[in-house]
C-alpha cells in the first residue's frame, strides 16, 4: 500500500501584494472567463471603485490589495455541491479572495507582520475587508465582507444591521463588524434570493435560526405556480415565495404592502403626490422602528414604477437629517427626518445609498442611462416606488408597530396639557432587546437614583417596544411595551417620566380633576394612569405633589 507524501497534500496558498489602483482592481476582480475589460463594464466595478476610493471623495481609502488563492468559500461550496457539480462541464470549486487595506505596504512587510505578532499593528488596523471572486463565466462577485462607511456624529449614519465576522488571512485572525454581501448569479439565485441570503446572515446571528445557502433558499420557496417557469435556473421570486423562504427558516414574515400612484381614490382637494408622501412617511416609521433592533428590512421596489421591474434589496442602515420634518401623521416622529437608507443591493454593492424624492418615491443608486462610467457629478438616477416591505421576525415578537403607534396617540393630548409650550414633541418609536434598552438608560441617564434603579431592576421580556417623547431632543417621557404579549392583552409595562418633566407632570397628576379628565378621555385606559402615578411615586389617592 502506498501513501501520498505530506508535501503533495499541503498545497501552498499563493498571495500577491499590490498597490491599489483602478487597473489593479479590474484585474483582481476578473477570472478566466471574465477579463479585466469585461469587469470594467460591470456596475459592481464602478461601485467598488467609488466605495474603496479616496477618503476625501467619501470612499474607504484603500491603498493596498492582497490577493489570496486558492480559497475555499463556504457559501460557494454549498451551491457548487448542490448545483454546479452536477453539470457535464467542469467548473472549478476553488475561488480567490481579494483583501483591501487602508495602509500602504509591500509583500515583505506583510510577511513580517504575519511572522511577528508585535509587528504590523498599523497594517492590521487598516484592514477594510475582502471580496471573493468565483470561478464562473458571469456573476463572479461572491461573498463580500467590507466595512461600512465611517459613522460619525456629523454624518449621522447608523448601521445597526451588522454582526461580527471572524476571518483568517494567512493565519492572522481578524474580525469585522458588518453584513455579508453577494452578487446574484442567476443560476441558483436571483435578486430576491440573494437579498434573503444576506438578511438571513443577521437573523441567524440574532435569533439562532438556520442559515441556508442561496440554492436552498430558492429550493425552499418552491414554485407555487403563481407564474410560469421553474426554480432553477432562477428567474426571481414573487411575494408569496419570499414569505415561504422566511417561514422555512423558522421566522415569521411581517409584510406591509403599499399603493401605487394609479391605485389611489382621491377626494377633490387631494393629489396623488400628497398621498404618496403621506404613505412614504408612514413606511419610514415602520422601517426605522425595526432597523433600530438591527433587523434587516427587505424592500420590494418597482424601478420607474414598472411592475415588470421588481427589485428586492436588504436595508442595513439609515441616516437622520437632524432637521425637523413636518409630520404627515398624527404626531411628529424621529423617523420623519430619515433622509437616506443604506441597502445591500446585489446589482450594485454593499451599503448602496437610497434617498427620497419630494413626491413620495425613492431615488436609487442606479444611473438612468447605461453608461456606468459617467461621472457621478453629472449622473441622473432612476426612481422607484415602494411596493412592499418584509421584516423577518422571531415568532416571539407579536405586538406590531401600528399597535404601539396607536397607543402613543393617546398621550399626545396629555403632553400638550403638561408641557404647555408651543414646541412639537417628537416621538421615537422602536423595537429593542430589553438588555439593550436598559444599557441605553444606564448610559444616557434620563432618570437617576431610585427611579433609574427601579427600571434597571425590573423584570422585562426579551424584546420590548419603546416609545420615547423628546422635546428639543431631550427625553421627557417614554412608554415601554411587552413585544411578546398577546394582541388582546394590556401590553404596556412601564411609563417613565424623565427629569425635565417630572415636576410639572407630578403637579398636574396630583390634581384629582386632571386625573378625572384623563380617565374620561376617549380611548384612555385607566391602567396607563396607574403606571404614570407609579413612575412619579404618587399614591393613587394622594392630593399632593411629591418632592421631585
Amino acid at each position: 500500500m502506498s501513501f501520498r507524501s505530506a508535501a503533495s497534500v499541503a498545497e501552498p496558498i499563493e498571495f500577491d501584494v499590490l498597490p491599489y489602483s483602478l487597473d489593479e482592481l479590474a484585474r483582481v476582480l476578473s477570472n478566466e472567463w471574465v477579463d479585466a475589460e469585461a469587469t470594467r463594464r460591470k456596475r459592481h466595478f464602478h461601485y467598488f471603485a467609488e466605495y474603496l476610493g479616496p477618503q476625501p471623495g467619501g470612499g474607504l481609502g484603500a491603498r493596498t490589495i492582497v490577493v489570496e488563492q486558492p480559497y475555499l468559500s463556504q457559501s460557494f461550496l454549498d451551491d457548487y455541491a448542490d448545483y454546479y457539480a452536477r453539470g457535464f462541464r467542469e467548473y472549478p470549486r476553488r475561488c480567490k479572495r481579494v483583501h483591501f487595506f487602508r495602509f500602504g505596504f509591500d509583500k515583505n512587510a506583510l510577511r513580517a507582520a504575519l511572522a511577528d505578532p508585535n509587528t504590523g499593528q498599523d497594517l492590521w488596523a487598516s484592514y477594510l475587508g475582502y471580496v471573493v471572486v468565483k470561478p464562473l463565466p458571469a456573476r463572479q462577485i461572491g461573498a463580500t465582507v467590507l466595512l461600512p462607511y465611517p459613522a460619525t456624529e456629523a454624518n449621522r449614519r447608523n448601521y445597526p444591521v451588522g454582526r461580527p465576522y471572524e476571518l483568517n488571512l494567512l493565519g492572522k485572525q481578524l474580525q469585522l463588524s458588518t453584513l455579508i454581501f453577494q452578487e446574484q448569479d442567476n443560476n441558483v439565485s436571483a435578486c430576491a434570493t440573494t437579498a434573503l441570503w444576506m438578511a438571513f446572515h443577521k437573523t441567524a446571528f440574532l435569533f439562532q435560526t438556520p442559515l441556508p445557502s442561496p440554492y436552498h433558499i430558492t429550493a425552499n420557496t418552491r414554485n407555487l405556480f403563481n407564474h410560469h417557469g421553474r426554480n432553477f435556473p432562477s428567474v426571481g421570486l414573487d411575494q408569496t415565495q419570499i414569505g415561504e423562504a422566511i417561514q422555512a427558516v423558522g421566522l415569521v414574515a411581517e409584510l406591509r404592502t403599499y399603493r401605487q400612484p394609479g391605485e389611489w381614490v382621491l377626494d377633490a382637494d387631494e393629489t396623488v403626490e400628497e398621498k404618496m408622501v403621506e404613505q412614504l412617511q408612514g413606511a419610514k416609521g415602520f422601517l426605522y422602528a425595526h432597523l433600530r433592533l438591527g433587523l434587516p428590512v427587505l424592500l420590494f421596489l418597482l424601478l420607474d414604477g414598472d411592475p415588470q421591474q421588481g427589485h428586492l434589496v436588504t436595508v442595513t442602515g439609515y441616516r437622520l437629517s437632524g432637521i425637523p420634518v413636518p409630520s404627515s401623521g398624527d404626531f411628529a416622529l424621529t423617523a420623519d427626518s430619515l433622509d437616506r437608507l443604506y441597502a445591500h443591493d446585489d446589482q450594485m454593492g454593499p451599503y448602496a445609498r437610497y434617498s427620497f424624492t419630494d413626491d413620495g418615491r425613492l431615488l436609487t443608486p442606479w444611473p438612468a442611462d447605461a453608461d456606468w462610467a459617467t461621472s457621478t457629478r453629472w449622473r441622473t438616477y432612476r426612481q422607484a416606488t415602494l411596493y412592499s416591505m418584509f421584516v423577518p421576525l422571531t415568532a416571539g415578537i407579536r405586538i406590531t408597530y401600528e399597535q404601539v403607534y396607536r397607543q402613543v396617540g393617546l398621550f399626545e393630548q396629555l403632553l400638550t396639557d403638561t408641557v404647555r409650550e408651543d414646541v412639537d414633541v417628537v416621538w421615537d418609536i422602536y423595537l429593542a432587546s430589553s438588555n439593550a434598552y436598559k444599557d441605553e438608560l444606564r448610559l444616557s441617564r434620563p432618570l437617576t437614583d431610585g427611579p433609574l434603579q427601579a427600571v434597571l431592576a425590573a423584570a422585562l421580556p426579551r424584546y420590548v417596544w419603546v416609545a420615547r417623547a423628546t422635546l428639543r431632543r431631550v427625553p421627557i417621557l417614554e412608554m415601554v411595551f411587552d413585544a411578546t404579549d398577546l394582541h388582546t392583552g394590556f401590553y404596556c409595562l412601564l411609563i417613565n417620566v424623565f427629569t425635565p418633566l417630572r415636576a410639572s407632570m407630578a403637579r398636574e397628576l396630583a390634581k384629582p380633576r386632571f386625573r378625572q379628565r384623563l380617565l374620561r378621555a376617549k380611548g384612555f385606559d385607566h391602567r396607563f394612569l396607574a403606571l404614570l402615578l407609579r413612575s412619579l411615586e404618587i399614591e393613587p389617592g394622594s392630593r399632593r405633589s411629591p418632592a421631585v
